[in-house]
């Protein structure tokens, strides 16, 4: 009876290391879970954030574009003007 006895705790030490491991990955896949989850909350927020403030932003994009586009122009332009005034000097 004492090898039956044995090859029992043997297998329920196994049983018992399976189950360690089994609940480790378990807690793995949930945070892997959570994690994976994120970025797909991050989208849906900021769907509903552009969904209720896009005018607001759509609008400041559009007015820094037209600054940009303003300031280049005048700096080749100015460019332009430089360069005319230095034929007609000559």
């Amino acid at each position: 009876m004492a090898k039956s006895e044995d090859k029992l705790d043997q297998i329920i030490e196994h049983l018992q290391n399976i189950d360690r491991r089994d609940k480790l990955r378990m807690r793995a896949g949930f945070i892997k879970g959570l994690i994976g989850i994120i970025p797909g909350i991050a989208f849906i927020v900021g769907l509903w954030y552009f969904y209720n403030h896009g005018d607001e932003v759509m609008a400041r994009i559009a007015k820094t574009a037209a600054e940009q586009a303003m300031e280049a122009t005048k700096q080749g332009t100015d460019g332009l003007l430089q360069q005319l005034q230095n034929f007609q000097v000559k």
